[in-house]
């Protein structure tokens, strides 16, 4: 795979200490720095509007004068370095640029980057799971978990630091020691981005050793999680993920519905990535429900790959029906089998589905024998895959949940993610025995 030229980069940060506006002037001096043709603007020359502020992120939109192009900067949430290998994520991006995935990257600072803005609508969470939009985004993912040569390695932060502390290593225990004390939070190793089940390990050691002197209320709602029981329901868990053998693949591991957009057929070739499945009629919901496609002669795209990372499919489909759930945390919403079916006969290339109902035939002999149907065996196949599907949503209740007690030390962001996370644990427990039943089903121990 090909790797795209890497854009121009500057070490300053944007700070947010000394008030909005001056972080907006740092924004401004960077885009100027950074990118052609933007030098001799004034910075009353840029317009500046919020496209969102997310739960670790923020993402600002950049308008200079015609003829040059608007851009979007993203800010980096404080401490997100504990949780995103950002040395990881930023050669993830540059490789998925290359082959027409995300929005291209046009400049980098020391917590964030500037990339191209792309003229789009966001997905809804309910056009998300609408039938309209469902073959388009099981056709885009399949082609993203197709990706060559992901899953090689990459030069990461995790690796560097490594690599630098074994150049310098203090050479005593009570120097080690000493250095372990005055570092602070570090993010741990492996990188997150090496496997989901990595990254909720080494959370979860990073959220054992937490403490939230400063604010008694959430140290009380703190005190009371279990991460003695948490680590054998997750060992537990972990077992069952394996049981269905899920194939091992580029994972997107955050494909909720504001990272999928439908880019407007004005978008330059290069700010789009090559659609896997032909599409034209309107990207709206009035769309979907006239029976018309849904893309406006538009192209699917799929944004923010900070926590992308080579692992089992498996994870991606629990983790993206979960988010069926949307921003209001409905998950009675997840998915029925029915509609998971549906998902993936667009997901499956041809004749797939043929060779999964063969697998299935020989798992379960006694019902899909030789003289059941072919249409059992491949109902069954499709049940399967739904397994695979809900067992892995359970982790990524667990990964989402251990992630919240880390943002929730160091977020300044106001958002409640203690309960965010209580509510995920939640979630996971009221459909355990639920999946662990479909697992046990279609892949018997």
């Amino acid at each position: 795979m090909s790797v795209s030229k890497s854009p121009p980069e500057d070490p300053a940060d944007v700070s947010f200490a000394e008030g909005q506006e001056e972080a907006e002037r740092s924004i401004k001096k960077l885009c100027k720095r950074l990118l052609p043709g933007w030098s001799d603007l004034q910075e009353e020359d840029m317009r500046m509007s919020k496209i969102s502020g997310g739960i670790s992120n923020l993402l600002v939109k950049v308008e200079p004068p015609a003829p040059l192009q608007a851009v979007a900067v993203k800010v980096f949430g404080d401490k997100t370095e504990l949780l995103i290998d950002r040395e990881a994520e930023k050669h993830t991006l540059l490789r998925l640029n290359a082959v027409g995935f995300g929005a291209p990257v046009v400049g980098l600072f020391g917590n964030g980057r500037i990339e191209a803005f792309l003229p789009c609508k966001t997905l809804t969470p309910e056009e998300m799971a609408h039938p309209g939009f469902v073959p388009h985004i099981a056709a885009r993912l399949r082609a993203f978990h197709d990706l060559p040569g992901m899953d090689s390695a990459f030069p990461t932060a995790s690796t560097i630091n490594s690599t630098s502390a074994s150049a310098s290593a203090p050479t005593s225990a009570a120097a080690a020691g000493a250095a372990a004390a005055t570092a602070g939070p570090q993010p741990h190793a492996p990188s997150p981005q090496s496997s989901q089940w990595d990254a909720i390990f080494g959370w979860l050691d990073m959220a054992e050793q937490l403490s939230f002197a400063h604010d008694p209320a959430k140290q009380a709602a703190f005190d009371k999680v279990d991460f003695a029981a948490m680590r054998a329901e997750l060992a537990q868990l972990k077992e069952l993920c394996d049981r269905v053998a899920s194939p091992r693949v580029f994972c997107h591991n955050d494909l909720l519905s504001g990272n999928i957009l439908v880019i407007a057929p004005s978008a330059s070739p290069a700010a789009a990535a090559p659609e896997p499945s032909a599409s034209d009629g309107a990207a709206t919901m009035s769309g979907v429900e006239d029976g018309g496609d849904v893309l406006g002669g538009g192209r699917l795209q799929f944004i923010d790959f900070e926590y992308s990372c080579a692992g089992p499919r498996g994870f991606d489909l629990g983790n993206h029906f979960n988010e069926y759930a949307g921003f209001d945390c409905d998950y009675t919403r997840f998915p029925t089998l029915e509609q998971q079916a549906a998902f993936f006969r667009h997901y499956l290339k041809p004749g797939e589905l043929q060779a999964l109902a063969t697998a299935a035939r020989a798992r379960r002999p006694a019902e899909l024998g030789a003289a059941a149907p072919q249409a059992a065996a491949e109902a069954a196949a499709l049940e399967a895959l739904a397994a695979e599907a809900c067992i892995y949503a359970l982790a990524s209740h667990a990964y989402w949940g251990v992630w919240s007690f880390i943002q929730a030390r160091y977020s300044p962001i106001d958002f409640d993610y203690l309960d965010y996370s209580a509510l995920r644990w939640a979630e996971y427990h009221r459909r355990k025995a639920e999946f662990v039943a479909l697992v046990d089903k279609n892949f018997p121990a």
